[in-house]
């Protein structure tokens, strides 16, 4: 996770945890970092809220303590963040667009987040090793109060969801949000795996045909009638 330390400054605050107080010349002896570069990092590294300096003859640094510094920097982050929302612009109304979400982190992200920010309804067509990527944000929409309806392989559970069981394979997904968003798409964990989201209509009508008819095919064990 990146934090706003540069690696020269990360090094010296691992080993100003490790070691206690240091001086510049200690700092770049323990690290390996040149003696000029460690000084200038030291400095930085203060100035950034890692380091407290104690003055004397010899000016020597202490790491501030790590829970102490973890919470100064994700205040800093919510502060920061706040005021991206405040002060972005809006965008311009727009035709709803296909967005391409490539590589696998990024595709799941987008699938928690689509149903962390849902306010009525979930479907979700995944087979039991993608519902493993997205089961804790299913269980808290159904203890949110929302429909969460989950097409799946056999065996899978989520309490307080209505569950349909078909012969689902792994890779293939299909998402669909208070009727109004869609992701679609295959997973196989790359980072060139793709999917398309989008709020068009029609296709989010079309992807919940697609979720009917394997509703029904539930009926029938998961096999073509």
């Amino acid at each position: 996770m990146k934090t706003g330390l540069t690696r020269h400054e990360s090094e010296l605050y691992i080993a100003l945890c490790r070691e206690g107080e240091m001086n510049g010349y200690e700092a770049a002896k323990a690290t390996g970092i040149p003696r000029a570069n460690a000084y200038q990092a030291l400095a930085s590294l203060a100035d950034k809220g890692g380091a407290y300096v104690i003055e004397g003859p010899v000016q020597r640094y202490v790491a501030v303590p790590v829970e102490e510094y973890c919470s100064n920097v994700l205040e800093y982050m919510k502060n920061v963040l706040e005021q991206i929302k405040r002060e972005c612009p809006r965008g311009k109304p727009q035709h709803e667009p296909y967005i391409t979400i490539t590589g696998f982190r990024h595709i799941v992200d987008k699938m928690k987040n689509m149903i962390r920010q849902a306010r009525e309804r979930v479907y979700v067509s995944l087979s039991e090793k993608e519902i493993a990527y997205v089961r804790e944000e299913l269980l808290d929409a159904v203890q949110r109060g929302l429909k969460v309806v989950a097409i799946t392989s056999a065996g899978v559970e989520l309490e307080g969801a209505i569950v349909y069981t078909i012969q689902k394979k792994p890779g293939p997904i299909r998402i669909i949000v208070d009727s109004t968003q869609v992701l679609t798409g295959e997973l196989a964990g790359l980072d060139d795996d793709s999917c398309l989201y989008s709020r068009n209509r029609p296709l989010v009508e079309l992807i919940k045909d697609s979720l009917k008819n394997e509703i029904q095919l539930s009926s029938y064990g998961g096999r073509s009638p």
